[in-house]
């Protein structure tokens, strides 16, 4: 009996061998007709937007799978994708959740950016050492600051305007010397194109500060009407050995000129440039309003009476909102702030003492001797409207879209060096121009909301800015 139950036992482990063993055979027959997935492999690099420093400990996440990775302590990760496209997800502790698109796999290692959450609140101290409060008082705010040679001048105000000062301060915030007003109240202050600083009043009056830096104290040497002042300074762009140049807007901000004033030769114009495509899209626009809109002004037409005189019939002035002497309601100038943006002119001595003329209509930079002889043109693509996200030098991308090219180009008092501005939302990022390429070196975004009156000196910005219940502040950020 023990033997006969033996042989079923032994009869049964044969059979199922021999089962496992045709299954298996019969698997790797059919094995080269089984479709195999293709593994790509995808690396990148993640980094802080502001700092540029390695981000580690990031989640990577392919959406829509169970795929996934993360960062190591440099920031780097490589990832394995079954297919392309696809959409991978970015999270980490104190920072904003972040989507890309991946369209195609590179050799070359991808930098991807994350902001800080710290950025969309709004009271908050952020932990950087890369910018501090120059001036921070809970009595007194900044109404105003001028740049002063190497020091800041800074009016500061309390109670109603009915208390004001102004303070001079050197650039770490160090006190060189307070002075009461001459005239109350406040309004600004003003400064020339000679860099001379005015203090200006509600009566209207401007005084002219001077640092006495033997007494360690703020003079007031002369008082003018600010109307006066303003006529008088208006033209007036900046000096260069013993020329002054001037700039005008012409053909209701289609165009400008500008040129050179000599001592014993009077006023040379030096170059004339009219925005032809904005005047196209304007008539067009005005054929627009004809057509649809009863009572609508008759279309205005460019007159040109002789090669150095240009005008326009009377319509609204492109240049300024209603505010300004222009025709523009609140709606409208903001409109013209994006729909406009590049009809602005920005004329610029440089650190060579040559001038940078702001070509945005011909998408150039022009570069010319101090008697406005061409000297070279430098293509430019950054006021496009949006910040492409390789277009830098660095090749650095950005996080994600939506930074907007402002109307705006800045200079360092300092060194001369020129950037421009973007703006995504209530934050503003400043980047470099490399003048011999025309092209944007890697950002800083400022890091706090709503900054205003920007200035640069020494790879340094300022700024003012004003949280919920709080002062007016003056902030000082590294480029």
């Amino acid at each position: 009996m023990k033997a006969k139950i033996k042989l079923i036992i032994t009869c049964r482990i044969l059979f199922t061998a021999v089962a496992r063993l045709t299954y298996l055979t019969v698997f790797l027959c059919f094995l080269p007709f089984i479709p195999r997935s293709q593994t790509l492999v995808f690396k990148g690099i993640v980094k802080d937007e502001q700092t540029l420093k390695p981000i580690p400990d990031v989640n990577i996440k392919v959406i829509g799978t169970t795929l996934g990775a993360a960062t190591d302590k440099t920031g780097r990760f490589v990832l394995k994708l079954d297919k392309i496209p696809t959409s991978l997800g970015f999270s980490c502790v104190g920072f904003n959740e972040e989507h890309f698109k991946v369209t195609k796999i590179t050799d070359i290692q991808l930098e991807f950016l994350l902001r800080s959450k710290a950025y969309n609140l709004k009271e908050v101290n952020i932990t950087s050492n890369n910018y501090s409060f120059l001036f921070k008082d809970r009595e007194y705010s900044v109404l105003d600051y001028e740049l002063m040679d190497d020091n800041v001048l800074l009016l500061i105000f309390r109670t109603l305007l009915k208390q004001s000062q102004l303070v001079l301060l050197n650039r770490n915030g160090d006190t060189l010397a307070v002075s009461a007003l001459p005239e109350l109240p406040p309004t600004r202050l003003y400064k020339d194109f000679l860099s001379n600083i005015h203090y200006c009043s509600k009566p209207g009056n401007a005084y002219q500060c001077f640092y006495n830096r033997e007494a360690m104290s703020l003079d007031f040497l002369y008082k003018t009407k600010l109307d006066s002042l303003r006529i008088l300074f208006k033209p007036f762009i900046f000096s260069m050995s013993d020329h002054i140049y001037f700039q005008a807007s012409i053909l209701n901000g289609f165009g400008t000129t500008f040129g050179i004033i000599e001592p014993g030769k009077g006023k040379k114009y030096i170059r004339q440039v009219i925005n032809k495509k904005k005047i196209t899209e304007y008539t067009d626009d005005q054929i627009f309003y004809q057509k649809w809109n009863a009572g609508c002004p008759p279309q205005h037409y460019f007159m040109q009476t002789n090669p150095d005189e240009f005008d326009i019939e009377p319509a609204f002035n492109f240049s300024v909102g209603d505010s300004g002497g222009g025709a523009y309601e609140k709606n409208e100038a903001r409109a013209h702030s994006f729909e406009y943006f590049n009809m602005i002119f920005p004329v610029i001595k440089t650190r060579d003492n040559t001038i940078a003329f702001f070509n945005f209509g011909n998408d150039v930079i022009e570069l010319m001797d101090k008697d406005g002889k061409l000297l070279q043109k430098i293509p430019i693509t950054f006021h496009k409207g949006f910040l492409s996200k390789y277009d830098s030098v660095t090749s650095v991308r950005l996080s994600e879209s939506g930074w907007r090219w402002s109307p705006m180009i800045l200079v360092d008092e300092f060194n001369r060096n020129m950037y421009t501005i973007f703006l995504k939302n209530e934050m503003v990022r400043i980047h470099r121009i490399n003048m011999e390429t025309g092209q944007l070196h890697a950002g800083t975004i400022l890091p706090l909301p709503f900054p205003e009156k920007i200035e640069l000196y020494d790879g340094e910005a300022y700024f003012l800015n004003k949280g919920v219940n709080e002062n007016w502040k003056l902030v000082k950020c590294k480029l």
